[in-house]
């Protein structure tokens, strides 16, 4: 920032008594208390922003949304009649409330950067925010929280940031990755690489960082026969479901060829189909209908020689099917979208399995839970944003935080929150009808933000616009969880069981069964999910916790101190405190209660 912009920018004390002055160092500070808040507490977000929602529930967490959606209104209205002329530095829409903080300069960046006048070295925790008192308990458990941040950051010495990093993603220089003829990047070149023409270094750089791919998948003419009078319709329907379902949630892209056109147009057993499109594999659909049913065929073709990879059928009623309701056949779906990402994830060549880093693998990585498969998720996905930014890499940076802070791998703090918001405002507003990318952020305000409302909307729009991705319907049981509704999320996590029964992520699933049941009082159907999630994924805490407390309800408790010890290894600090401190949403309610009573009945410690 040059000398010029600097004299021009408003000024905030949030060091000492708050206070806000005009470029010429009049004062413009709102008399109100909550006014002022609204200030700080925007100021010191991730990008200057807050949703309406998380403001009145930290100001006005004890009245009726009408009531506290008047007072923050009024408020507002305060703070623009303070800042007079200057009011065009606060921006309010419907959902959000927002500064302009490039007009805007904070006290504690000065003295986190080391520009500050002498003497401000003995600032200390207690004069952050001094004599602001709203009197809400929300506001005062953030303000306490806020306090001991900027006392962790100031005491560590990081006088090289500012108090919040704003995490810009820098688009870095790299060459086209040479892949042929696996990727449309930069076709007909090979490096000479690994087998795939592509080097060790070019995959993992020696800073660490991963580089992305991006795949290509050809939809086929559908084959249709018997009764087909409307064979075409069906078939245009679920391929388009196909390839929806293909590109959500992943940056694998889809040429359509299933009605004619392009290379397929006369011949499609062409072996040069390969050598036409810089993709390995194609996806045809077959339909065999009769008056009652219609038989559904997918097959994965290797393009190349048109040899069969994989193939799935289902048989369907063809009345439901033409009155648009694909029920029936969303698991088959499910079990093709998951042979396709195992397709690309690995191949065979000369007997070796070259493992390909794309989307697919930092999505793999995030599932596999650990804290060095998140780091290696986020590099993964921060190299695909910098390169192509889309609404499904921002909304799995979003939903990282949640596994972040649900393994306890990072404390619920301000910074996880504010990236969470982040990443999440930014993957809607690239893209608000991905059903994935709804999902993901969903969960993020249901887990974190407990806005339960607001992502309870965001998942029903998922589910309307891709009702065969098990992910929606997952997530969206989780928050019935999470709102005290353990009835309603088990009936879901049946229904996701079913169409993640072939995923790669099924324990994920067999997950949310366990937790729903356990909620619900189905001790016995929690234990059965929980197993066998626990087969893929043997030090998972969050199906110790359950596992043990289901079989202590059981009185079965030689195994419910066998699943403690487990999580005491896995989970070596881990108490009911611990679980109380670290916000998990659903401990206030019945279910909630009945697992911390079943893991203190199991012999874990208060604290």
């Amino acid at each position: 920032m040059d000398s010029q912009l600097q004299e021009a920018a408003f000024r905030m004390y949030l060091i000492g008594p708050f206070a806000i002055a005009d470029p010429s160092g009049k004062l413009l500070t709102p008399k109100s208390q909550k006014s002022q808040a609204i200030l700080a507490m925007l100021a010191l977000s991730l990008r200057g922003s807050r949703s309406r929602v998380w403001l009145r529930d930290k100001l006005w967490s004890d009245r009726p949304e009408d009531q506290a959606s008047a007072s923050l209104r009024q408020a507002l209205l305060d703070i623009r009649k303070c800042l007079g002329d200057a009011r065009d530095i606060l921006v309010a829409d419907k959902y959000t409330v927002s500064l302009r903080m490039d007009r805007i300069r904070l006290d504690i960046d000065e003295i986190l950067t080391g520009s500050h006048t002498a003497g401000d070295d003995e600032l200390a925790a207690e004069h952050f925010l001094e004599g602001v008192d709203v009197r809400d308990p929300e506001f005062e458990e953030w303000l306490t929280l806020e306090r001991q941040v900027w006392q962790r950051r100031y005491d560590e010495g990081q006088l090289q940031q500012k108090f919040e990093p704003k995490l810009e993603l820098a688009r870095e220089h790299r060459e086209p990755t040479p892949l042929v003829p696996w990727t449309a990047i930069n076709p007909g070149k090979d490096s000479g690489g690994t087998a795939n023409g592509l080097s060790d270094d070019a995959a993992v750089g020696h800073s660490g960082n991963v580089s992305s791919r991006q795949w290509v998948v050809a939809i086929l003419p559908s084959r249709i026969a018997g009764q087909s009078e409307n064979g075409p319709i069906l078939a245009s329907e679920i391929t388009s479901l196909i390839a929806k379902s293909l590109v959500e949630g992943t940056d694998i892209r889809v040429s359509d060829f299933s009605f004619g056109g392009g290379p397929w147009a006369n011949s499609p057993n062409d072996n040069q189909l390969g050598s036409q499109l810089a993709t390995p594999i194609g996806i045809q659909l077959e339909l065999t209908l009769s008056s009652q049913t219609v038989l559904v065929v997918v097959s994965i073709l290797r393009l190349a020689d048109y040899s069969l990879i994989w193939k799935d059928s289902c048989i369907a009623d063809r009345r439901l099917l033409e009155r648009g309701e694909s029920n029936q056949l969303h698991a088959l779906i499910n079990h093709l979208i998951d042979e396709v990402h195992g397709c690309f994830l690995f191949r065979a060549e000369g007997g070796k399995m070259e493992h390909e880093i794309t989307m697919i693998e930092a999505v793999n990585a995030v599932f596999r839970l650990s804290r060095e498969d998140l780091d290696r998720a986020e590099r993964i996905l921060h190299n695909i944003a910098a390169d192509r930014p889309s609404s499904s890499v921002y909304a799995w940076l979003a939903f990282i935080r949640t596994f972040r802070v649900g393994q306890r791998f990072n404390a619920y703090d301000s910074t996880i929150v504010e990236e969470a918001q982040f990443y999440a405002r930014k993957a809607l507003e690239l893209d608000a009808n991905n059903s994935i990318a709804l999902a993901l952020v969903g969960h993020v305000h249901s887990f974190l933000f407990c806005e339960y409302d607001y992502a309870a909307g965001l998942f029903e729009r998922a589910i309307r616009l891709n009702p065969a991705q098990p992910l929606g319907w997952d997530l969206y049981s989780m928050l019935h969880c999470y709102a005290g509704q353990p009835e309603k999320a088990m009936a879901m996590a049946n229904w996701v069981q079913n169409l993640g029964f072939y995923s790669a992520h099924k324990y994920y699933f067999d997950t949310t069964k366990c937790i729903s049941a356990a909620l619900a009082g189905d001790h016995a159907a929690a234990i059965s999910a929980g197993e066998e999630a626990l087969r893929m994924r043997p030090d998972f805490n969050s199906l110790l916790r359950y596992l043990a407390a289901s079989h202590a309800h059981r009185d079965e408790m030689e195994m419910a101190r066998k699943y403690v010890e487990r999580l005491e290894i896995v989970e070596p600090n881990f108490s009911i405190e611990s679980l109380q401190d670290n916000r998990y949403p659903l401990l206030k309610t019945g279910g909630g209660k009945m697992l911390i009573a079943g893991l203190t009945k199991a012999g874990v410690k208060l604290r």
